[in-house]
């Protein structure tokens, strides 16, 4: 007998890697988010835009680079950086710090400027999950005195959290679309919202487009969990930790293989290399594998 079923075709939404990047690049949809996001300014204009930027200083190679997943400049001056975070990694905190700390490193603050020239930084973490446990929506951070919050230092950076399992409390309505469109979610009665919606279901509903990013991301999975197999099998026959570390090493050449198969650049590739084995090797090792192949 002929089975019928078909098997149901996955469904890529706002935080999936690519469609996010295409998304949060449409200059109009990106200005009307920030908007929303930080009311408290007028964003007049989105001068300068770019996606999946390396932050790293020059000038000192073995330090730890990163790649801000959407950075925006507005025409005053302010920099905001948009980051997609899918999986708890218990470092929120000291991520946001880090990358912040690229950004004033690499654009804020120039040879001969002082220190009031640095820009306004906003480091804004999109996450799937409560990082706090609070159910709050949105939180915003700055630096306070320890003992009197009404003493607020001024150091131009604000951390904006938006989880997306939080309670809706008293945050704008830009806020809670975005929220709802994180987790799949129909949004109506926002222009922007309803866009960003079509060209998500747009590219979902294009056999060729969606063929790929699954064939894509089922071929990326194979090739870590082959990595780990592969490091394991080795481990056990050597029954030391090298023959592990060689496996892994074995896996992530056939991986950085695939990814260049499909087109990817080595930046994309360094920072996957970097989200999956940062545990186990260091930068300047991960990148000599790139070299290397």
């Amino acid at each position: 007998m002929e089975n019928t079923h078909k098997k149901k075709k996955p469904w890529f939404g706002f935080t999936e890697d690519v469609i996010f990047g295409e998304i949060m690049s449409n200059k109009n949809f990106c200005k009307h988010v920030l908007q929303g996001l930080v009311p408290e300014i007028e964003i007049r204009d989105i001068h300068y835009l770019q996606k999946q930027r390396k932050v790293a200083d020059p000038k000192h190679p073995k330090q730890k680079a990163v790649i801000l997943d959407i950075l925006v400049e507005d025409v005053d001056g302010n920099l905001y950086d948009f980051e997609m975070q899918r999986a708890d990694k218990k470092d929120l905190g000291w991520r946001m710090r880090y990358y912040a700390s690229k950004m004033d490193q690499r654009y804020t603050l120039k040879k001969g400027s002082t220190y009031r020239n640095l820009k306004c930084c906003y480091v804004i973490f999109l996450c799937m999950f409560d990082p706090q446990g609070r159910h709050r929506i949105k939180s915003s951070y700055h630096l306070y005195e320890d003992s009197d919050k009404t003493d607020r230092l001024n150091d131009g950076l604000t951390k904006i959290i938006i989880n997306a399992k939080g309670i809706p409390n008293d945050e704008n309505q830009v806020t809670l679309n975005l929220v709802k469109l994180m987790n799949d979610e129909p949004v109506q009665d926002d222009p922007y919202f309803e866009e960003a919606q079509a060209k998500i279901k747009e590219f979902n509903e294009d056999p060729e487009w969606s063929d790929y990013i699954m064939d894509y991301e089922e071929k990326i999975l194979e090739r870590e969990q082959d990595a780990r197999e592969e490091g394991l099998i080795k481990g056990r026959e050597e029954g030391k930790e090298e023959g592990f570390k060689e496996g892994i090493v074995y896996g992530i050449h056939n991986l950085i293989t695939i990814m260049r198969d499909y087109g990817e650049n080595n930046q994309r590739i360094l920072q996957w290399l970097k989200q999956k084995y940062g545990s186990d090797f260091t930068d300047e090792q991960l990148e000599n594998f790139l070299k290397q192949n």
